[in-house]
């Protein structure tokens, strides 16, 4: 059997982290093509190594210009107009969707044929032979995917994953993504990362509700941080990018409450926003450290929970699918403090795992949560840490949770000739 895996950059640059542990499971199939789409030219001279010679690449480079040919097919489609007509008709009609569903078709069509060529290349074009189309994201990829099963792959199965900004409409500016219906319709199987993702799919498109399953990421089994001898100083970690909705400047602002508290934090990742948040951590009382350790690798990311004794990890974020910086966090038994958006109710369980705090997180009540943390008898707070270990070796394991994706991906291309 052969995988052709539509993903965002991956193996090149520092996109899709999380495909690193999954293709290690893909064991069933005889080929892997990897097909890097809008691959942009400063990722292109680091390059992750993969799993085995079993994996090929093709790389799909980013350009609008070589979109333009794109443009002229998108005038011409029955999908176009049928997506117009459909948006018409529900009263979601605007000028800026309308531009968006054209960009959307002219770079499917423009990505379609540049692995249509290496399929060609490859002697993949054409071939009765079992393949299956994975797309990573649930964005216009699976569109992608269409187009070259129309084309090029008649045999082939589609699976496509949903994570978040990928999933979620209201998480797009324009609260817009393309040809729903279509992919819903077109696809064999929709898999989701959290039963949240699967619900919103189902409530929204209940004709398709059937075609959508859920299989959770997972993380790798790196054993557990030293266990704290202490809560003095409070040892606070958070992990993200820099960005808008991630909200980390709630995290600054609720420290600046804590002025009675010894606090200890550290912030790793990097963004737009660092400047703004360094700016007001040097508001911070003095009993509050702080360090902003930048853009981290994984590994060594991985590396420093394994020795350093964080108390709690937090998690702030307005929109997530399910963060797998908390299932790091959770699998060295570091409990999270986490706002109820996207699946993070599913793996941060109030009282068991950590404390869920409301998606309107206000500073006053995530300096609460700190301080109730801070406050537990050490039996509980080392009752907390073992629970949230547990909780993530039983679900969010990676070598359980990839292991059966890996199996239910075989199982599609097996059963594509019945």
């Amino acid at each position: 059997m052969k995988l052709i895996l539509l993903a965002n950059g991956f193996p090149y640059g520092p996109w899709e982290p999380f495909l690193e542990t999954e293709v290690k499971y893909y064991r069933d199939f005889d080929q892997i093509h990897v097909c890097a789409m809008q691959l942009r030219r400063e990722h292109r001279d680091r390059v992750r190594p993969l799993p085995s010679e079993r994996f090929h690449v093709c790389p799909v480079p980013f350009s609008l210009a070589a979109c333009i040919p794109g443009c002229f097919r998108a005038l011409v489609s029955r999908e176009f107009y049928g997506e117009f007509r459909r948006l018409f008709k529900a009263h979601a009609f605007s000028l800026s969707r309308l531009a968006w569903l054209f960009f959307y078709m002219s770079r499917s069509y423009h990505e379609a044929a540049v692995i249509g060529r290496y399929l060609r290349k490859a002697g993949l074009a054409g071939t009765a032979e079992r393949v299956v189309l994975y797309s990573y994201r649930f964005d216009y990829q699976p569109y992608v995917a269409l187009l070259l099963k129309k084309k090029y792959l008649p045999n082939s199965v589609i699976l496509a994953r949903g994570h978040r900004y990928d999933l979620y409409e209201d998480a797009r500016s324009n609260g817009y993504i393309p040809l729903r219906p279509l992919l819903l319709e077109k696809l064999d199987r929709i898999v989701l990362i959290a039963e949240d993702g699967r619900r919103y799919l189902a409530e929204k498109y209940p004709a398709w509700a059937d075609r959508l399953t859920v299989s959770r990421l997972g993380t790798e089994d790196h054993g557990t941080c030293p266990a704290p001898a202490e809560r003095a100083p409070l040892r606070l970690v958070s992990c993200s990018t820099l960005l808008p909705q991630k909200r980390v400047e709630l995290i600054v602002r609720a420290l600046g409450l804590l002025t009675d508290l010894p606090v200890r934090w550290t912030h790793y990742g990097d963004g737009p926003l660092r400047g703004e948040i360094e700016a007001l951590c040097r508001t911070l009382p003095e009993n509050v450290s702080w360090e902003l350790k930048g853009h981290i690798d994984n590994t060594a990311l991985l590396a420093e929970y394994a020795r350093t004794p964080y108390h709690l990890f937090i998690n702030v974020s307005s929109s997530e699918g399910i963060p797998v910086s908390i299932m790091e966090a959770m699998s060295f038994s570091i409990p999270a403090a986490a706002t109820d958006v996207g699946g993070t109710g599913e793996l941060v369980l109030d009282g068991k795992t950590g404390v869920l705090l409301p998606a309107d997180l206000s500073p006053e009540r995530l300096a609460e949560a700190i301080r109730a943390v801070a406050a537990m008898a050490d039996g509980d707070y080392q009752a907390l840490r073992t629970r949230a270990r547990a909780f993530w070796r039983d679900h969010y394991d990676a070598d359980a949770n990839y292991t059966a994706f890996a199996g239910e991906l075989a199982a599609l291309g097996r059963d594509i000739h019945g």
